[in-house]
């Protein structure tokens, strides 16, 4: 009929119904522990993900968690692309909170996971402000939060945010803010939560192994035994070995944009041990 959208909205009903049905007949996942690793967007959480997910006790969701489910908001859909501390109370939950439904987010993503698996891995930036509720709901929780130079963190997040109403993308300096508010937030939220280890994209992508096994000494599980940087990994669209890639970002950044972010992350930077750089690459 001409005016009309029935096609569409009779697909759309359908597919609605079908995904109830699945969720309704899904079993509630209940692993020995879940592993959540959160940290800033371009830090590092999607190849961490990557290498653990091919434990052979661990089961990592396809993508991150919060895209397929529809229980959290999603960055991108209230036009905040790899930056959620533009509205940071839409996306922060303590274990206080009500709203989301736990039930149905362990059922949206059990659908995705292999239940056979005594871990289950689930990474999302945005979680990074979640940690305290997904650890009252996801028990036992295990958290894994990664830190990475924050001059390559905002420049990865100033050159692959694309807000729509921004034709540049997000300014170096509101990166870098978004860099400093996840590792605050993260500090913040720790002491609430038994399960919490810290580690660094540079300690990683330097020594591997090392690290990995102290993420599965931390969860329980046995170790890697072996690990071969040589062979490819996803890094969103990119299949590319292991290697440090702070200075390829950090060379994009334009000796202004260096000032920028220090006037935001300077004490941070320092904090976390990274060199201060000045206006002169």
């Amino acid at each position: 009929m001409q005016g009309t959208r029935f096609s569409d909205v009779l697909r759309e009903s359908l597919g609605n119904i079908y995904r109830e049905v699945k969720v309704a007949f899904t079993p509630v996942p209940r692993p020995d522990k879940w592993l959540f690793l959160v940290g800033c967007y371009n830090s590092g959480t999607t190849l961490l993900a990557d290498i653990l997910g091919r434990h052979p006790d661990i089961s990592g969701l396809p993508t991150e968690g919060h895209f397929i489910t529809d229980q959290f908001v999603k960055d991108y859909e209230v036009g905040l692309p790899r930056m959620w501390a533009g509205r940071e109370e839409l996306f922060r939950l303590t274990e206080d909170d009500v709203g989301p439904d736990p039930i149905r987010i362990k059922k949206e993503w059990g659908m995705r996971l292999d239940l056979h698996k005594s871990v289950l891995l689930e990474k999302s930036p945005p979680n990074s402000v979640r940690t305290r509720w997904l650890n009252r709901h996801f028990s036992p929780a295990y958290f894994v939060a990664i830190v990475r130079n924050g001059y390559a963190v905002a420049e990865g997040i100033s050159r692959k945010g694309a807000p729509k109403h921004l034709r540049d993308g997000w300014p170096v300096e509101q990166s870098a803010w978004q860099w400093r508010r996840t590792n605050e937030v993260l500090e913040e939220d720790a002491p609430y939560i038994q399960n919490f280890m810290w580690l660094k994209y540079e300690d990683l992508v330097r020594d591997p192994l090392t690290e990995l096994n102290r993420i599965t000494s931390f969860v329980g599980l046995r170790p890697f035994k072996t690990f071969d940087p040589r062979k490819d990994f996803s890094i969103h669209e990119r299949k590319e070995s292991l290697k440090d890639l702070n200075a390829e970002s950090i060379r994009h950044l334009t000796p202004e944009q260096v000032i920028l972010i220090n006037s935001v992350a300077k004490e941070s930077l320092e904090r976390y041990g990274y060199t201060l750089l000045t206006g002169e690459i």
